[in-house]
């Protein structure tokens, strides 16, 4: 099914249901993992992320010890792959330099670059212990699924996942503003964070107002995606940092880092403009807008 409440079940019920098909998509995609290891990795944490997403709306009321414990089991298993996945990113954020300033602008260096990148990269697929972070990533995923099992979801209530939802989303409005006044990269990444599970809980919440949660999941994620570049490209300036370990010169170096500025720059301008639009509401008129919506379904 997709990632989304039916308002069909109780809150909890729908929670525990999207919860448990996100644990058995990761487990199926794992059990693939030889044929595409990056693919699963991406694929594994996208999982990932819907989870730890869904378990915000869970943390008020159910176990604190049960929650963390399945939040950490979570997180460990997308950090197994770490390594690979930083290791492709980085050769993606090059191909996207290349593709918006031209190879005149990149000039001879970033090729180079790209080869050391695409070697580490390899070696770490080829690792031979490599394929046991997926088993053990399994095994991280199907400890956490027995926790999910076991919690007694009665207890969650629309009031308790729409001031969940809120709280979320007050957290982001607050490091929209601070990412705004510092451009800080590592601010900017943890409001990258606290809007993509907002637009995970607009998706969820979708059917309580098709129309106008779906616009605004659409309008979080793709902000989400332009912090992420942003994070992708800090990522970059800072390897390029040890441009020995690249086989380019301090001045090639140099030239990458500022092609990594001048792009981080423009998704910042683009950024804050969108995150005028998706934290636009006071987070208690959010929380209206929800309860009314659910009061006009009843």
């Amino acid at each position: 099914m997709a990632f989304a409440f039916t308002g069909e079940a109780p809150p909890g019920s729908e929670c525990r249901r999207v919860l448990l098909e996100e644990f058995e998509g990761a487990r199926r995609r794992l059990a693939a993992f030889d044929e595409n290891p990056d693919l699963t990795i991406h694929e594994t944490r996208k999982h990932n992320k819907r989870i730890r997403g869904i378990f915000l709306l869970t943390r008020p009321v159910l176990d604190s010890g049960d929650i963390s414990r399945a939040n950490r089991l979570v997180r460990d298993a997308a950090r197994r792959f770490s390594h690979a996945r930083d290791a492709l990113v980085k050769q993606d954020t090059c191909g996207k330099l290349l593709e918006h300033f031209g190879r005149k602008r990149v000039g001879p260096s970033l090729a180079t670059v790209l080869k050391v990148l695409k070697h580490e990269h390899d070696r770490v697929l080829k690792d031979e212990d490599f394929p046991t972070e997926a088993e053990g990533a399994a095994h991280d995923f199907a400890d956490a699924f027995r926790l999910v099992e076991g919690w007694n979801w009665d207890q969650l209530t629309f009031e308790i996942v729409f001031t969940a939802v809120v709280s979320n989303y007050r957290l982001g409005l607050r490091l929209y503003e601070n990412s705004r006044a510092s451009r800080d990269p590592h601010e900017c990444h943890e409001w990258r964070k606290r809007t993509k599970y907002l637009s995970f809980h607009y998706q969820l919440l979708g059917y309580l107002d098709p129309e106008a949660f779906g616009r605004r999941a659409a309008l979080a994620e793709e902000l989400a995606s332009w912090l992420g570049e942003h994070h992708d490209l800090a990522v970059l300036e800072e390897a390029l940092s040890d441009y020995g370990e690249l086989g380019i010169s301090a001045s090639s170096a140099q030239t990458l880092i500022r092609l990594c500025e001048e792009r981080r720059l423009h998704l910042e301008n683009e950024a804050f403009e969108r995150g005028a639009v998706v934290y636009l509401d006071r987070p208690e008129t959010l929380h209206e807008r929800f309860a009314e919506s659910a009061a006009t379904l009843a």
